[in-house]
């Protein structure tokens, strides 16, 4: 029998993981709150319910990740230099980002707390926008500089850190919304290379592939939040040009719709490439082991689901009313199961787990110019390639591959 770990193992394991709890039960409130069927008050009490449960837990969790680098703070530089747990990070923002919704909606219905409460909210936005942008720059940089990524081993958590913005700007539509979905689909069309030359993640890393709904629903329901709120504002004096011409709001608005439009089709063709490639993974290797990322199930899905319900609510059109419907119990379906699921794991403490720790992180692979530097100080040239062209100067190549004997 494994000895059940003690409370001060649990808070070194306390991965960044535990964010997606908070980013999957955040977004489950929101689909509740816009459910297109039932009594509304009725819908309206489950919302609070699961909102105060997720603002309960949103502290436990921050109390705890801030206990766990305070307390072993040789485990920050580990978790950084690990490629999957650091991208993790990006749930941070994404997690509060839910909470800010729901303090809208609470304000938006009752009134709860005034003015000052909008522009209190006002201000945490501006907080989370912040460290959302700094967390996706931030990471991109450490994973270019302080990690080993090779492109084999890539998986659609490389999306995390860059979702964040995607998020922020669904909540506060500012300066998250000019860069979102740019980074967002570069990454897309990265992984879908990655895929078809490399095939599937493992078994460890397939769950993650449900991670590219994430951008695609919240970039949508992003898109039409915001085209709403600039087809309200323009133009603020009509002038005849672009953009105070009376047209030029339902113009940005049409425009915010084709592409949330093209993005909800593109979500439906990486739901059918997520679930073949678990299918074959599993099938092959069997289901994986239950662990925290199960939660990274929740929120892709939920978001996706968010953008059906608001193109049906903007086309009033019963196909994507229904289809958001089935998508949200769908949902809410899968973060019951995860919830019942870990209470058991939690109780036991066999859920806390850190790879960062488990594994020294792979080393970063020195670069060409390194490679050849190394190579010459050590005087040899098994693999260094010398190309002479007449009339040029001649010039070294190291290739990895090749070797001179």
């Amino acid at each position: 029998m494994v000895a059940k770990k003690s409370l001060s193992d649990c808070i070194k394991n306390f991965t960044p993981a535990w964010f997606t709890v908070i980013m999957g039960t955040g977004a489950v409130s929101s689909l509740i709150h816009h459910f297109a069927y039932g009594n509304a008050d009725v819908i309206w009490a489950f919302t609070l319910i699961v909102f105060f449960l997720n603002f309960i837990l949103f502290i436990l969790i921050s109390a705890a990740t801030i206990a766990r680098y305070v307390m072993f703070p040789e485990v920050w530089s580990k978790m950084m230099r690990h490629p999957a747990q650091s991208l993790f990070l990006g749930a941070i923002p994404m997690g509060f980002a839910t909470l800010l919704n729901i303090c809208h909606d609470i304000y938006v219905r009752s009134g709860f707390g005034g003015p000052n409460f909008i522009y209190f909210i006002w201000a945490l936005w501006w907080i989370d926008a912040l460290g959302s942008f700094f967390c996706a720059m931030g990471m991109i940089y450490a994973m270019s500089n302080m990690q080993s990524q090779p492109f084999a081993n890539m998986a659609a958590v490389w999306l995390l850190p860059v979702v964040t913005l995607i998020v922020a700007s669904s909540t506060g539509g500012l300066l998250a919304s000019a860069i979102q979905p740019f980074l967002a689909l570069m990454m897309i069309t990265v992984y879908l290379a990655r895929l078809i030359v490399h095939g599937p993640p493992d078994v460890n890393l397939i769950l993650s592939s449900v991670i590219v709904l994430g951008p695609l629903g919240q970039g949508g329901y992003s898109l039409l939040l915001n085209g709403a709120n600039l087809a309200s504002l323009f133009p603020l004096e009509n002038t005849g040009q672009f953009p105070m011409n009376g047209m030029s709001g339902d113009l940005m608005y049409s425009f915010c719709f084709c592409v949330a439009y093209a993005l909800f089709v593109m979500g439906i063709a990486w739901a059918c490439i997520a679930i073949f490639s678990i299918f074959a993974v599993v099938r092959k290797s069997g289901p994986p082991k239950f662990a925290v990322p199960y939660w990274g199930l929740i929120f892709p899905n939920a978001v996706y689901s968010l953008l059906a319900v608001q193109m049906g609510v903007i086309l009033d059109g019963g196909f994507f009313r229904v289809f958001g419907a089935m998508w949200t119990t769908f949902t809410f379906v899968l973060w019951a199961a995860m919830t019942i699921r870990s209470i058991p794991a939690i109780l036991d403490r066999s859920i806390f787990v850190a790879p960062c720790l488990a594994t020294p992180p792979p080393k970063r692979p020195p670069s060409s110019t390194q490679s050849l530097d190394e190579e010459k100080a050590s005087g040899g040239n098994g693999n260094v390639l010398v190309i002479e062209a007449p009339g040029h100067k001649e010039f070294e190549v190291v290739l990895p591959f090749y070797n001179k004997k």
